[in-house]
């Protein structure tokens, strides 16, 4: 039979002291709140160019590709710090109305990279909902 062999050893512990949670109300201090605002704006960003190079513009099947890439990620952080906002702890609750729009944005963002509609479609819904003006490349 084998031996055990103990090796004890002196451990020395104090208690650490807890620091009190921030205060709700001074959340703006913390970083939380800068970065929060800083995606917000990476996303106000993102929506701009895609409404400039894809939208009003006939874009490259590379910059189209780029666009959806650059959505998915960003629809996947939205989701995460989505969830994350909802959190009663969470120091920066406040961001959680804003947080929400982004991720209806994106997704919708998102739908017209997966599933957009034809030419003809969009002439008809156009004319339907707007039948006395003139279209893009009709006489006025």
């Amino acid at each position: 039979m084998g031996a055990v062999l103990w090796h004890l050893v002196e451990v020395k512990a104090a208690a650490i002291p807890t620091a009190p949670a921030p205060d709700p109300s001074a959340s703006s201090a913390l970083s939380t709140d800068r970065f929060l605002r800083a995606w917000i704006e990476a996303v106000n960003d993102y929506l701009q160019r895609q409404y400039r190079e894809i939208i009003q513009q006939e874009p490259s099947p590379e910059k189209l590709s780029q666009f959806k890439f650059e959505c998915k990620w960003l629809l996947r952080s939205a989701l995460k710090l989505d969830s994350l906002v909802k959190d009663p702890e969470y120091p920066a609750r406040q961001f959680g109305p804003e947080i929400a729009g982004k991720v209806l944005q994106l997704q919708e963002s998102w739908e017209s990279f997966n599933n957009s509609m034809s030419e003809a479609e969009a002439e008809t819904i156009l004319q339907k909902v707007f039948p006395d003006e003139p279209r893009t490349g009709s006489p006025a």
